[in-house]
């Protein structure tokens, strides 16, 4: 992990008030499930809204994106498979091959069509 990003997270979690390390890293705020895990339903809908708060607004956009988003930037940014798959925790490397492909697949000239059709 990034040194600023675990500087980051301590702050968060002194802010907090979390000492229990048995806590939700990030828990919820709403009436039902306060101080509870974040439901995968619930981080899709942070993400969503954070990215329509930026000014991108596509159904194609989502949590699981982000994280397809990773997988590429590592492999584009010098990193192994080995090391992505790690990264993504996938127990196969078969699924993190999946992102070399579309790697390859990206400089292919439709690609920019697809950028068209998620960006415009």
């Amino acid at each position: 992990m990034p040194e600023h990003v675990e500087e980051a997270l301590r702050a968060y979690l002194s802010e907090r008030k979390a000492s229990d390390l048995k806590q939700p890293l990030f828990a919820s705020t709403s009436n039902n499930n306060a101080g509870k895990r974040l439901t995968t339903r619930s981080i899709s809908g942070i993400v969503k809204h954070a990215f329509i708060s930026a000014g991108f607004n596509s159904p194609k956009l989502t949590a699981h994106s982000t994280r397809h988003t990773a997988a590429t930037l590592s492999l584009l940014n010098g990193a192994t498979l080995q090391q992505t798959q790690e990264l993504l925790r996938h127990k196969n490397m078969q699924t993190t091959e999946i992102y070399a492909h579309n790697i390859d697949a990206s400089k292919n000239p439709a690609s920019s069509q697809v950028d068209k059709a998620i960006f415009s």
